[in-house]
């Protein structure tokens, strides 16, 4: 099986998604657009999907991304690839830029860059000259700019608040003119200067956040950041989503938190995402929570917020 039929939505998921049989979604589908994965499932290509999607009103509009926390550990990689994966398998192409120097994103997809493969760092001066050569391709929809320890550098070389406001901007406009209409910025776990540059280029942030007090409070700080960071630049202030990650409702310590993030925050979006060991299984295996076909919350939770994400209508349930 190839990494392009693993990584395929299926006509039984689509079918539960709008509230139809399996074969009346088939019907939507030309035969070249599906793909048998088993004896029991089809896979429908990116392509047919979004031919589906873009009659039933969806936009691929071009949207930056980003994913941004003060507080490792919480899930931000998981979130950003499985972010990636399922926004690909629903047809929009999509690149993760990896930004974090730990590259665990890139890791996470196999993408680990050797010494003399560039990365942000070496190309955000140049990106119209640099940048395609330096993509790696993981599906027809999918690409990465790979990070490594270099990426650390980056809060040095952008002490300029001009570059600082244009470099994530500029390789994300490149990425456009490339073809691609989705971009998933993979931060490092700061309030640094590559963070400040991704603010500038984002329309959308994500903020992950667990159920400790560290994590609230990075919270709090994230926001206030990215308000003075538009304020200074005089840019409009991208639409911030709440990712609560690993919610437990059997500890009194997660339900506290998820109280908190309502009473506190009642104006944001808000995704809960239930603690599963699906997680640990799929990072092990080298794969994510969209390249398994069986049915979980991980998969039932991510699947609701990359569609709330990317506005994928979906019919009422």
């Amino acid at each position: 099986m190839t990494h392009e039929q693993y990584s395929l939505l299926t006509t039984r998921e689509l079918a539960a998604k709008y509230g139809t049989s399996i074969g009346e979604m088939e019907k939507q589908f030309q035969p070249e657009e599906l793909v048998p994965l088993n004896a029991a499932t089809n896979g429908v290509t990116p392509q047919g999907i979004r031919r589906f999607l873009e009659a039933s009103g969806v936009s691929y509009r071009f949207r930056v991304i980003a994913h941004s926390t003060m507080r490792g550990g919480i899930g931000k990689t998981t979130a950003t690839i499985s972010t990636a994966v399922r926004a690909a398998q629903y047809g929009f192409k999509t690149c993760v830029l990896d930004l974090d120097p730990q590259g665990s994103s890139s890791m996470a997809l196999g993408a680990v860059p050797d010494d003399d493969d560039p990365i942000f760092y070496d190309i955000w001066q140049r990106p119209e000259e640099l940048l395609a050569e330096a993509l790696v391709q993981l599906s027809s929809h999918l690409s990465i700019l790979p990070s490594s320890l270099e990426n650390a550098l980056l809060d040095a070389s952008l002490l300029n608040p001009g570059s600082q406001k244009k470099a994530v901007r500029g390789v994300c406009d490149q990425l456009r003119l490339l073809g691609f209409d989705t971009v998933i910025v993979d931060c490092p776990p700061s309030l640094g200067i590559a963070v400040i540059s991704a603010i500038c280029a984002a329309q959308t942030i994500v903020i992950p956040v667990g159920s400790d007090a560290f994590s609230l409070k990075g919270l709090d700080l994230t926001l206030s950041e990215i308000n003075s960071i538009c304020d200074t630049f005089g840019l409009p202030h991208p639409a911030v989503r709440i990712l609560y990650t690993r919610h437990d409702q059997r500890e009194t310590v997660s339900r506290n938190a998820l109280s908190k993030l309502t009473e506190r925050y009642p104006n944001l979006p808000l995704a809960i995402i239930r603690t599963s060991s699906e997680f640990s299984k799929v990072l092990a295996a080298g794969e994510t929570i969209f390249t398994r076909y069986a049915k979980n919350s991980a998969r039932e939770d991510y699947d609701r917020h990359v569609s709330e994400l990317l506005e994928i209508v979906r019919q009422p349930e």
